[in-house]
């Protein structure tokens, strides 16, 4: 061998390569040495014309990975398969084609498997040939595929990686923030010239009000009054000093006003497809209210009248067909209106869109709103609405579809506050009243299923009544649902005394299946304070019977609605809630197919209103005969006892088309009715095609004190709701201040301002422990659920409050102390407090990334994160898709883990020489060494072609 490789310097030299594991590299040489001599070889992807490089190249360190093998199931086989029952996550099913291979592989591969099941499941859901049938039981399998993925996860381990369902942090913090205290209120522009010294019209005329500003028990009015500048003219800057000026004086030293410039909006076109700036526009300014939150701050001004809100869906609710026959998509949304109904035409700071003449705002609900239902004035001025929502508060879909939002607006049309009523089914909010005090709202409608997670009804898909009370922050005070034949509802609510609850709607007769049109009977129900039913009376069986609107007056409750086709009254006495007694009932006759909108008393006076075609109701005198032959609003007076009086009178509202009522309330003798109304009104021209109104009627004498017809977006007007401020219009709408408390308290509860439930829960692992459930409480924030997290764990979690976007406060995890792993996990299904906090599964620790993988600190222990939320099933054709776009994601992830272990398995010299042979650059010192072997193997197999030895052993 003079001149050659020393045989040992060689046989260390090759060795090198295999690090002594892997495949023999005896066998490996033998196959290079019989394929040199062959006359014709094979060739891969990885050959390099060099059998010595091939063989090493060659040699096996990890077992070949499923989604590598040469034959792998039809999607059709993989479906098949799972929906046959079989499981989803088998590792002694994994087959390893390389001895000694570690366990991490089968666990691996098994987790590979299942979920590339359930990929091909969402895949063939996907399909347009795929049928409902199909799709039921692929969505059954997914499912169950999606249950086993989260019971294989927990109770798996690796020994050399780590796997999370979710990611991998090093602190996590909630996406959802508890609001907070506000300190500043901006109006809408005032100026809008561009010219920031120009006078603002509306400082103009006689603008006076007084600033109440009060510190413990100690308060201070600030009377504010423009006359008092004299001739200095009415510019944003001078009269923000004026008032700056009188506060000081006062010693009101936390609050005060500032002008914000609010940035100048292009005005653009559109032009053969392409956007054409008109105008730069022009730089508007607004009016500020700086607050301080140990001061409370309340405006105040001479009271000009009533103010009238309206809530209302415009727009087109469906697609339409427009004159150029083109297809136009739904553009419905939901608005809240307000009028001036003083007559003294209080000047709105910006025109509304659409607005009529004593319009004063238009406050639109946001996407998320799907309808209004209901409206309500509270005692200081705000304004609470009633929503049926696809969407909760923070943008997450609903448990069952829809949900219930109770919404809180000042007088100028601003979102206070917002709390969804957290149903675990679909509901719909139907009614909502607040106390004498303003200090409690309730609400009442619909849930088919159950309200609570949890809870167990006699039939999961039937309708129940439902009521939930709140205080005036939106903390949910109590909820019942009413578990009866269904389907049945809740259409009206009302306080009593001592913060009784009074509701009435209808239910079915009878269990069995019945049309729309079926006998039901109409029912009024009590409710003590703290939520327990004291009562339930049926007010009306045997016919289609629905009862719509419920007044208290003392211990007497008045309830009206429609019995088999009348409009009837009737009036129970109180005294002993257990036991409702009955004492008068008044028929109005016939309604002709209209509806009872409503019922009030006021000052031994019964006033009652819906729509009809019966133009002779039993309602006493008329006063206002009705017109037409379609709908007539009505309006009817009767006295508390309901016995017929010469005093007894009924006005008629209506014009050429239909006039639908589909709201009511009473203040100050009136009767306010809004609705829809096709054709001409008296004194009120149609507008579009299906316009709203508003009039205030005086039944007593049949006038009409107040009518405002109005129009909307597509000319498609909805009206639902209306409710009355008797002294809620006044000059602070024209500056675009509220009335009452600015920058009032909110609430800071999880389960008020949140998606999670009272009830709900998540769970913790430390270091991989036994994991502690961590459960919301009713009275939690984020400051006490920090506390409770860190005390269940022993303080081996450092869990804490911190900042949020607009200054909420959001929940921070993260570890104790290095190499701590905190493991998030989700609670159960329906009623996981994780999501809903806005915090993902998985894992959270001090990591350190290494060639592009995340290791522990202080370890060379990889974690790969699958990202997966837990929501994912195929629901809808975007829920399908969403499973297929994670699922591929997590796929992609296990692939990665699997080379990362394969990588580690391979000796360093084995990693240049394949990465030198896929660039096509290999280095000069392989290449040198190679070369030297290749000469050294041609020599001495050439040397010993007859011997019968075989590999490495034949060399000595």
């Amino acid at each position: 061998m003079a001149g050659g490789i020393g045989a040992s310097t060689l046989l260390g030299w090759y060795q090198s390569f295999y690090g002594g594991s892997g495949t023999d590299p005896n066998a490996e040489l033998n196959a290079a040495n019989s394929s040199s001599s062959s006359s014709s070889s094979s060739s891969s992807s990885s050959s390099s014309s060099n059998p010595i490089v091939d063989a090493i190249l060659a040699t096996q360190y990890a077992p070949t990975a499923p989604w590598n093998e040469s034959s792998l199931p039809s999607q059709n086989q993989v479906v098949s398969k799972a929906l046959s029952g079989a499981s989803f996550f088998n590792p002694s099913a994994a087959t390893l084609d390389m001895q000694g291979a570690s366990a991490d592989y089968k666990n691996l591969f098994a987790l590979y498997s299942g979920l590339n099941s359930l990929y091909s499941i969402a895949t063939e859901a996907s399909s347009s040939k795929t049928s409902a049938l199909q799709l039921s039981q692929l969505s059954t399998a997914f499912n169950n595929g999606m249950s086993q993925l989260s019971t294989y996860l927990g109770d798996t381990s690796y020994s050399s990686l780590k796997i999370t369902p979710g990611t991998d942090q090093s602190s996590q913090t909630s996406s959802i923030s508890t609001p907070a205290q506000q300190t500043s209120y901006t109006t809408a522009p005032l100026n809008t010239t561009g010219d920031s010294t120009a006078v603002v019209p509306a400082f103009q005329g006689d603008v006076s009000f007084n600033v109440a500003v009060q510190l413990g028990g100690t308060a201070t009015n600030v009377p504010i009054n423009l006359d008092d500048m004299g001739s200095t003219p009415r510019t944003m800057g001078n009269v923000v000093a004026y008032m700056n000026n009188q506060l000081q004086a006062a010693g009101a030293h936390g609050v005060s006003f500032s002008s914000v410039a609010i940035a100048a909006t292009p005005d653009t076109i559109q032009v053969g497809g392409k956007t054409v700036t008109v105008s730069a526009g022009k730089t508007s300014w607004a009016l500020k209210v700086n607050t301080n939150p140990a001061e409370s701050v309340t405006l105040s001004a001479p009271s000009l009248g009533p103010a009238v809100y309206v809530g209302q869906t415009v727009g087109n609710t469906s697609s339409s067909t427009n004159s150029s026959g083109q297809t136009v998509a739904p553009d419905a949304q939901n608005q809240l209106l307000k009028f001036d109904a003083s007559g003294a035409s209080v000047i709105s700071p910006t025109a509304p869109v659409n607005g009529s003449p004593d319009q004063i705002s238009t406050a639109t609900l946001g996407s998320s709103v799907s309808s209004v239902q209901a409206t309500s004035v509270a005692p200081d001025g705000s304004v609470y609405v009633l929503a049926n929502v696809s969407a909760e508060s923070n943008g997450s879909a609903p448990a069952g579809g829809q949900d219930v939002a109770l919404q809180k607006y000042d007088s100028a049309g601003k979102l206070v506050f917002s709390t969804d009523l957290g149903s675990a089914a679909s509901a719909s909010g139907l009614s909502l009243a607040v106390s004498a005090d303003g200090t409690q709202v309730a609400i009442a409608g619909q849930v088919t299923g159950s309200l609570t997670t949890g809870q167990t009804v006699n039939d999961p898909t039937g309708a129940n009544s439902f009521v939930a009370v709140y205080d005036a922050q939106g903390d949910q005070l109590w909820n019942q649902q009413d578990d009866g034949v269904t389907p049945n509802q809740a259409n009206a609510v009302a306080f009593g005394a001592n913060g009784s609850i009074y509701v009435t709607g209808q239910s079915q007769t009878t269990t069995a299946v019945q049309g729309a049109g079926g006998p039901s009977n109409s029912f009024l129900q009590v409710f003590s304070a703290k939520g327990v039913q004291v009562s339930d009376t049926a007010i009306a069986a045997g016919g289609s019977n629905t009862s719509s609107g419920i007044a208290v007056d003392g211990t007497n409750v008045y309830v009206a609605g429609v019995q088999n086709g009348d409009a009837v009254v009737t009036e129970y006495d109180m005294t002993n809630p257990g036991s409702p007694t009955l004492v008068a009932s008044r028929d109005l006759g016939s309604l002709n197919g209209g509806t009872v909108a409503g019922v009030s008393v006021q000052n031994g006076t019964v006033y009652v209103a819906g729509s009809t075609r019966n133009t002779a109701l039993n309602g006493g005198q008329v006063t206002a005969a009705a017109t037409g032959s379609g709908l007539n609003a009505f309006a009817a007076t009767m006295q508390t006892g309901l016995a017929s009086s010469s005093s007894d009178a009924i006005a008629y509202y209506g014009g050429a088309g239909d006039t639908k009522a589909t709201g009511m309330t009473v203040s100050n003798g009136d009767v306010y009715l809004t609705g829809s109304v096709t054709g001409d009104l008296p004194g009120e021209p149609a507008i579009g095609a299906k316009d709203g109104f508003v009039a205030a009627l005086n039944v007593a004498t049949g006038s009409t004190d107040f009518a405002q017809r109005f129009t909307g977006l597509d000319g498609q007007v909805a009206p639902t709701s209306i409710a009355v401020a008797p002294t809620g219009a006044s000059i602070l709408d024209q500056l675009g201040l509220p009335q009452g408390v600015v920058d009032g308290p909110v609430s800071n509860l999880i389960t008020s301002t949140t998606p999670v439930a009272a009830g709900d829960s998540f769970k913790i692992k430390i270091n991989g422990g036994t994991p502690v459930t961590i459960t919301v409480k009713a009275t939690d924030t984020m400051a006490s659920l920090a506390t409770e997290i860190s005390k269940a764990t022993g303080y081996t979690v450092d869990t804490s409050t911190s900042p949020a976007p607009g200054g909420g406060t959001a929940l921070e995890i993260k570890p104790s102390y290095p190499g701590s792993i905190v493991t998030l996990i989700d609670g159960p299904s329906g009623s996981d407090a994780l999501t809903g906090l806005g915090l993902k599964p998985g894992v959270i620790a001090n990591t350190t990334s290494k060639n592009g993988a995340s290791l522990l600190a202080g370890s060379n222990t990889p974690i790969f994160a699958l990202g997966l939320p837990v929501t994912l099933d195929l629901s809808s054709t975007a829920d399908i898709k969403t499973a297929q776009v994670q699922l591929a994601g997590a796929i992609s992830v296990v692939e990665n883990a699997y080379q990362h272990l394969k990588t580690a398995a391979t000796p360093a010299n084995v990693l240049a020489l394949q990465k030198a042979t896929t660039s096509g650059s290999t280095p000069a010192y392989l290449s040198s060494e190679i070369a030297n072997y290749q000469s050294a193997l041609t020599r001495l197999t050439a040397s010993s072609s007859s011997s019968s030895s075989s590999g490495l052993s034949s060399l000595f």
